[in-house]
């Protein structure tokens, strides 16, 4: 073999060598790498259908509490200004505030448990993905680990359990 050859032979072994190492590496940080997902937490709250049932029940909920505090002035419809209506009132209104604050605390943790579990349920199905992230709590995030649509297709079929409603006025 003469010079030039061997100085191509080697060139080209070089090359090749390097190309595998390159592909190695890549390969070996493909495998290395845990995958996260993303899920749009907001989305599925707003669109599954506990979701929207959830929203359904606090719309009754203030409806009828909003009810109560109409059933109130009208008790105190002709002396709406004494001392004893305008305390009426207030505390009809604090009580429905107060009131309107437990069930949307209620309704978040049913829902934050729905989709715990629904989350648990995917996990356990796809055992390459080590967590889940909320998307408004990363930096960003490219479209395939978005997992939402998989979330709202298991979540589908949960039932979410509802405080009872509250009661109107003079019901007993």
């Amino acid at each position: 073999m003469d010079r030039k050859s061997w100085i191509v032979t080697l060139a080209s072994a070089t090359a090749l060598l390097s190309a595998v190492g390159y592909f190695a590496f890549r390969k070996y940080r493909a495998w290395k790498r845990t995958p996260i997902a993303v899920l749009d937490v907001d989305a599925v709250v707003a669109r599954s259908l506990p979701g929207r049932a959830a929203a359904q029940y606090l719309r009754t909920a203030k409806n009828i509490l909003e009810r109560n505090i109409d059933e109130v002035r009208k008790q105190y419809s002709e002396r709406e200004n004494t001392p004893e209506a305008v305390k009426a009132i207030k505390q009809a209104e604090a009580f429905a505030q107060q009131q309107t604050l437990i069930y949307q605390r209620k309704l978040d943790e049913e829902i934050q448990k729905t989709i715990e579990q629904a989350v648990r349920v995917w996990l356990a199905a796809h055992k390459n993905v080590t967590a889940v992230v909320p998307t408004d709590k990363t930096l960003g995030y490219n479209e395939s680990s978005d997992i939402t649509n998989d979330i709202m297709a298991e979540i589908r079929w949960y039932k979410p359990s509802f405080p009872p409603m509250p009661r109107p006025r003079g019901a007993s």
